[in-house]
């Protein structure tokens, strides 16, 4: 066993001693990545499968929970921002039963929403009783809200005040919202007025004005007083304001783009948005039509039929003496009265007219045309065009402005030169990015060819023939033993592709012959003085 343990390791260092530099490298590399990777996968398979086995915790109970597992020794990690808790699969089991045994998690759904009224016994109070019920809302009302995408977790406060004889003496009911938005995420005005009518429409005698939305950073969303809310609704005022106007800018300016041509004008404007709430009341009673059949008529008849003698009488005179009525006698009088009173069907007309907030006040345009471009087009002919393209009302007191101005072409033309420079810098530092990929590929691709290269040895067999007759070395090389003794090996494996040529002056043929064995050996010994230290220590033993 030693003897396999021992030839295995010399192999290694035979082989190990064989390989160039570069191939030392590239195998120390390739181990080292193995090894990574081999303790990489080591890792990932020896961890065990985590699954939930809470979630939607608290911070309280996350923080008791985690506590309780350290102290069990229990492997567990946190996810969701700590609300939810990973322990090994096989040990779910054992934490839940656990952790009920302690009490946690406290604050579950039985602990809040309407299963707080399954609670209460025939012993409880009237206050009791009222703080459960407004208990039981506000976790209903907190379920329902953290069912949003956006949010991970909200709290909701009731202000239920006592009922009251008077309705003007009424507390209003309000109610105050806390949201912790989820990471990286923000609720828009939209989603803020969801969760404010959300609140008001689940609590008898709130509106959504009496309705706060706060998130966890302190931002106003939603002011109590308003109908839309604070900060989240101004800045969906300005965006409502601003997308009108840049609808009705983008309709004004294509169409001068196609007149004047691009770049040619400039076009803006300006939108007063009304966001008042505001109601209108007519009424307009509209007349009978002919022939349509009376709601009410009344008819009085006053007749008078007389006859007799005239009464005698007449008339003081001067001397306050009666002058005899020469008509006396028999009279004979008659009196005919109608009164007719008609009332027509006169119908009545009521229209309730309420302004949604966000209508158009005014509109203000402003156009601006390049006066070298825009010299043979009629100014009264573009501004009719202009406010019928942005849809102005001057009735509304909308104002539209058109004028022709010489355009300043430096400033586009820097910048366009600029933008052509910077796309043109861009396209030169691709390509040299390109070319440095390409030059580290060619530079990878050369050293696998030498070291490919290099890592073929060709054997070449070198005759010595009888040594005998070589006279000693002298200089560097005289301490080498001498090479009379022993029969020395026939041949050598070289590792050079080529043997060197010495050219030599023609001499007889036993001193062309020592001439030639030393400069071969001396080609040896510079090429290759390991190999010949092992063959002259190989014949000294022999001659010992």
């Amino acid at each position: 066993m030693n003897k396999r343990i021992s030839a295995a390791l010399t192999s290694v260092k035979t082989t190990w001693g064989s390989f160039t530099a570069g191939q030392r490298a590239v195998t120390i590399i390739a181990l080292v990545v193995a090894l990574v990777g081999g303790f990489a996968f080591y890792q990932w398979a020896s961890k065990p499968t985590l699954t939930p086995v809470f979630s939607n915790l608290s911070g309280t109970d996350a923080n008791a929970i985690s506590q309780k597992l350290d102290e069990s020794g229990t492997t567990y990690e946190l996810a969701d921002s700590g609300a939810t808790i990973l322990v090994p699969a096989e040990d779910v089991n054992r934490v839940r039963i656990d952790m009920a045994g302690a009490g946690l998690p406290a604050n579950t759904e039985n602990s809040q929403g309407y299963p707080l009224l399954d609670q209460q016994n025939f012993a409880s109070s009237d206050f009791q009783q009222k703080m459960a019920a407004k208990r039981a809302t506000e976790g209903e009302l907190q379920k329902a809200i953290d069912s949003l995408d956006a949010v991970q977790k909200s709290t909701v406060q009731l202000a239920l005040p006592e009922e009251e004889v008077f309705t003007a003496a009424q507390t209003p009911t309000t109610a105050s919202v806390l949201i912790t938005p989820k990471p990286q995420q923000q609720l828009d005005a939209s989603q803020v007025e969801a969760v404010v009518h959300l609140v008001s429409s689940a609590v008898p005698k709130l509106t959504p004005a009496n309705v706060t939305v706060t998130d966890s950073t302190g931002k106003l969303l939603s002011a109590s007083g308003g109908t839309g809310g604070g900060g989240a609704a101004g800045d969906q005022r300005v965006e409502q304001a601003q997308s009108i106007s840049a609808v009705a800018q983008q309709k004004i300016q294509a169409m001068l783009d196609k007149a004047v041509g691009p770049g040619n004008s400039s076009v803006t404007v300006t939108a007063d948005l009304n966001f008042d709430n505001t109601k209108v009341q007519s009424n307009e009673y509209i007349p009978a039509q002919p022939g349509a059949v009376p709601v009410q008529e009344d008819t009085e008849t006053e007749k008078m039929r007389g006859s007799g003698q005239t009464p005698v009488g007449g008339v003081l005179g001067p001397d306050n003496i009666t002058v005899p009525n020469a008509n006396a006698g028999q009279s004979n009088q008659q009196y005919d009265n109608e009164k007719r009173k008609v009332t027509n069907p006169v119908g009545t007309r009521t229209t309730v007219t309420e302004q949604a907030p966000g209508q158009i006040a005014r509109l203000n345009v402003a156009v601006m045309l390049d006066a070298s471009k825009s010299a043979a087009l009629n100014q009264t002919e573009m501004q009719a065009l202009v406010a019928a393209a942005g849809g102005v009302d001057p009735k509304r007191g909308d104002v539209v402005q058109v004028s022709r101005v010489p355009f300043d072409t430096q400033a586009a033309a820097a910048a366009q030169e600029a933008a052509r420079a910077a796309a043109q810098q861009e396209r030169q530092d691709q390509l040299i990015e390109l070319a440095k990929n390409i030059g580290l590929a060619l530079l990878l691709l050369l050293a696998l060819l030498i070291g490919f290269r290099k890592s073929r040895r060709k054997t070449t067999t070198v005759e010595i023939g009888d040594l005998s007759s070589i006279e000693p070395l002298t200089g560097s090389h005289a301490a080498l033993p001498e090479l009379t003794a022993g029969p020395p090996p026939a041949e050598y494996a070289l590792e050079d592709d080529e043997m060197p040529v010495i050219e030599a002056t023609p001499l007889d043929p036993q001193s062309e012959a020592r001439t030639q064995a030393r400069a071969e050996i001396t080609a040896l010994v510079d090429e290759n003085p390991d190999e010949v230290a092992r063959l002259l220590r190989g014949w000294i033993a022999e001659r010992k």
